[in-house]
């Protein structure tokens, strides 16, 4: 009875869980030579649907070494909420998303930026957030690691090359993974 009793209780703390997704990162929307190995690295994220968190692990090989790659990721949307999760939201103020363009098409995004991806002397990092709760929706996104450190920071410069992407997930520009959040 008492083994029946964990393998129910097992069972059930499992189930919020989704498995993991790994994607392969291809070049950015702004960079197209940034050096990365893109056999090995990828961008990792699952969803566990009874606290409407996401969690999400960034890894680099034989990037640049010892860089900061910021990290984030680009909701392609026509209007976005403030924050997503314990984030705040970069959007135009009205709370449309912004519209730009890159790789030749048109698209408006908003971006949350969640972390940095420091390098090692051979290039690699890794980087893995968890955000939430986040409220209940369908979310279009593509993971980036941007030029540097500090885009839509306070105190970050944000001013430069900083905010170019390096690498997308998936990719190219204005594809998107979908992501549900129940």
């Amino acid at each position: 009875m008492k083994k029946l009793l964990m393998m129910a209780l097992l069972l059930s703390a499992s189930a919020g869980f989704a498995g993991t997704t790994t994607q392969k990162w291809t070049a950015g929307w702004d960079n197209f030579g940034e050096p990365l190995n893109y056999t090995t690295s990828k961008v990792a994220w699952s969803v566990n649907a009874s606290s409407k968190k996401l969690t999400v692990t960034y890894t680099l090989v034989s990037a640049i070494p010892g860089k900061l790659y910021q990290v984030d990721l680009a909701f392609f949307c026509s209007t976005f909420a403030n924050t997503f999760g314990q984030f705040p939201v970069q959007r135009l103020v009205n709370g449309d998303c912004q519209t730009i363009t890159r790789q030749n098409v048109t698209a408006a995004a908003a971006y949350v930026e969640v972390g940095v991806v420091t390098t090692d002397l051979n290039g690699n990092g890794v980087f893995a957030v968890t955000i939430g709760p986040i409220a209940a929706g369908t979310y279009n996104v593509e993971f980036r690691a941007l030029d540097g450190a500090g885009c839509n920071l306070t105190g970050g410069a944000g001013n430069g090359s900083d905010c170019d992407a390096d690498f997308q997930s998936p990719g190219p520009f204005g594809t998107t993974t979908t992501i549900v959040i129940p």
